[in-house]
């Protein structure tokens, strides 16, 4: 590899170019928050099916946002000079961006967990042998016919 694929390309921006820039990051993230704001209310709500559209949507978004970066770090210092108060815009939003990000990590964490514990329980209940049904035996009292079967399984598919 030589040092021109290396280097980064520095782009010959405009105040205008930089901007713009700005303005992309900005709509790209502000769209992204609303996403995983979204995501994050129906995963509260347990209503996993429906995110699934999103995850398509989020790759697309993150993919451009990764772009945008990139140019973004790659003319850095011409950004500051060209665009500070669209930085600082950014920079507030950045902050949103975070608090998304950790709410919607939480949600899914605790999705998880619950998850790991639905299948914990059937396992354990798969497992766990009983003897055969409870009788009443010839002197009244409870007993039990001695044949082992697996426990049966409720499942409860509103979750």
């Amino acid at each position: 590899m030589n040092n021109a694929q290396i280097a980064p390309e520095v782009e010959n921006m405009s105040k205008h170019d930089a901007q713009d820039l700005c303005e992309q990051l900005y709509n790209t993230t502000h769209e992204l928050i609303s996403l995983l704001d979204q995501e994050t209310d129906l995963l509260r709500k347990a209503k996993t099916q429906e995110i699934t559209p999103f995850h398509v949507r989020k790759g697309a978004l993150t993919a451009t946002l990764s772009h945008h970066m990139a140019r973004f770090q790659n003319n850095a210092d011409k950004m500051r000079q060209l665009a500070p108060d669209e930085l600082k815009n950014l920079q507030n939003q950045k902050k949103e961006f975070q608090r998304s990000i950790e709410a919607n990590h939480a949600a899914l964490t605790a999705m998880q967990a619950v998850s790991e514990r639905i299948l914990q329980t059937v396992a354990n209940k798969a497992a766990k042998k009983q003897n055969g049904p409870e009788v009443y035996n010839a002197g009244g009292h409870v007993g039990n016919a001695g044949v082992q079967r697996s426990a049966a399984i409720n499942i409860d598919t509103n979750l």
